[in-house]
């Protein structure tokens, strides 16, 4: 039986990603582990599924969230279709990047079995068409409260609070929505009928969003981390070059390239000096025959970084309560540039190559195993890499969850703040050969900031921690975070024994 509506509104604009975006597909390359969608055509897309996924988890799984995106519930006796029907978005004019990813042995330090990867990736820039439609249901109850849920969801995109695809708290899906209108078909009156015949429906842009908008009441807390580095730091690139061996990741801003530390990159240095503090104080250990997915597993750190369900669901912690967005350097540079850096073939070439692109202080590092038995260099063992002076970077950005912090949520946070009190103090190297001199870093300042926040947590407004030094916390406060960090601990401990 099909449902009577008064009037459909329209919503159709352009998603511009924020940061790379993964939304994964079959067939494309063999070689990749994770590939991106691709349609009927040969477009890489994201379906409106993954669209719609993400919009209805934004919104909340509500009562009112399933009225208007339907329900299937066998007991609902008024189940039925969504209401709001989002298209796909087929993409063009992208080049796809390649990421690889790998963890990290804990007992080892050195990269986990099959836990290598490569992850395919919409730069950032990409521009996705946004084409959502509301069928507003005659009863003027439930259209109001189906127009409010959309209108929501538009600031929401406009705000860029919305994330797409997979990774999201590893620096990929956010997107914002720019340059987008608002059109609505009256169907219930004769002249909306021949206006929607003709294309010519009402805009209605901004009397909707003004007299429809509910704002996001989501908890958060922001973190800014003004930093620099302070010896040569880079992300290795999956690819090697011709004159130089190991080169530095770069990724795709608008029409140039540019160094990048990815999100996924910071969140495991961050996520493996949370493990290193609960062992300490815990006194956890790693069995020498754990695998990897069993070697990260420490209390309150799941909770806040997240772990990917076993089988039996039995230890599930849900996805991460941290994101963390990818941090790009104020460096661009020509794609033309960058691929005569890869194909230069000698030294010569490789530093007129470097010159030309504006990177004089960009430099060929070689390094060499020695052989244990004669004193010289060991065979094969002599590689080269770019060693990158006098970058500058932009700020870290981590986005911490307040409601997807189930339980202890005020201990959470301080071991948080232990790992930027950290990273601050210089104990946390950054990128890639952190064990050779590489990827020390100075922070500056951390700036902290709150939004729609319980009254337990208001301290944390608008809030300037310099040098990384937690005294500028109100005293009290630190007080009952460091109450609640020892009354954790010793719950822990105690359960242990």
């Amino acid at each position: 039986m099909a449902r009577k509506i008064s009037s459909r509104i329209k919503v159709s604009g352009i998603l511009i990603a924020q940061s790379p975006i993964h939304v994964g597909g079959v067939g494309g390359n063999p070689q990749i582990d994770l590939p991106l969608a691709i349609n009927g055509q040969g477009q890489y897309y994201i379906p409106g599924t993954s669209l719609a996924g993400a919009f209805r988890s934004w919104i909340g799984e509500s009562q009112q969230g399933n009225k208007v995106w339907g329900s299937q519930e066998q007991e609902d006796s008024d189940g039925h279709a969504s209401f709001i029907l989002v298209e796909d978005a087929p993409i063009q004019g992208v080049n796809a990047e390649i990421r690889d990813g790998v963890g990290i042995n804990r007992e080892w330090g050195t990269a986990a079995e099959q836990v290598k990867y490569d992850r395919a990736i919409l730069p950032k820039g990409s521009k996705i068409p946004l084409n959502i439609t509301l069928e507003v249901p005659l009863e003027s109850e439930k259209a109001t409260e189906y127009k409010n849920s959309l209108a929501l969801l538009v600031e929401s995109l406009k705000n860029g609070e919305i994330r797409l695809g997979a990774a999201k708290t590893r620096g990929l899906g956010k997107v914002k929505l720019l340059n987008f209108s608002i059109h609505e078909s009256k169907l219930s009156q004769r002249d909306g009928i021949l206006k929607a015949l003709q294309g010519n429906d009402d805009i209605v842009t901004n009397s909707f969003l003004q007299s429809k908008i509910t704002p996001s009441q989501k908890p958060k807390l922001t973190f800014e981390i003004n930093w620099q580095p302070q010896s040569p730091l880079m992300v290795k690139a999956e690819g090697n070059g011709i004159a130089v061996d190991i080169l530095p990741l770069v990724s795709a801003v608008e029409n140039s390239l540019t160094f990048v530390l990815p999100g996924s990159s910071i969140k495991g240095a961050l996520r493996f000096q949370a493990e290193r503090i609960i062992r300490t104080v815990c006194a956890l250990s790693i069995k020498e025959s754990s695998n990897f997915m069993e070697q990260i597993e420490a209390p309150l750190v799941e909770y806040l970084f997240g772990t990917r369900a076993k089988a039996n669901h039995e230890t599930r912690k849900g996805i991460s309560s941290l994101f963390i967005d990818d941090c790009y350097a104020n460096k661009p540079i020509t794609p033309s540039d960058w691929g005569n850096i890869e194909a230069a073939t000698n030294e010569k070439n490789l530093r007129e190559a470097l010159d030309n692109a504006n990177l004089q202080n960009v430099q060929q590092a070689f390094h060499v195993a020695v052989d244990r038995w004669t004193g010289g260099a060991a065979d094969g063992m002599l590689y080269s890499n770019l060693d990158l002076m006098k970058i500058n970077w932009q700020p870290i950005y981590l986005t911490l969850d307040i409601n997807r912090l189930h339980e202890n949520r005020l201990s959470a946070i301080s071991l948080l703040l232990l790992c930027l009190r950290d990273l601050a103090d210089g104990r946390i190297p950054l990128g890639y050969g952190t064990n050779r001199g590489m990827g020390s870093i100075k922070v500056n300042s951390i700036v902290i900031d709150g939004k729609n926040l319980p009254s337990d947590l208001t301290k944390f407004t608008n809030l300037t921690l310099l040098n990384g030094s937690l005294t500028g916390l109100d005293t009290e406060f630190l007080d009952t975070l460091n109450n609640d960090w020892k009354s954790w601990i010793q719950a822990q401990n105690k359960a242990g024994n």
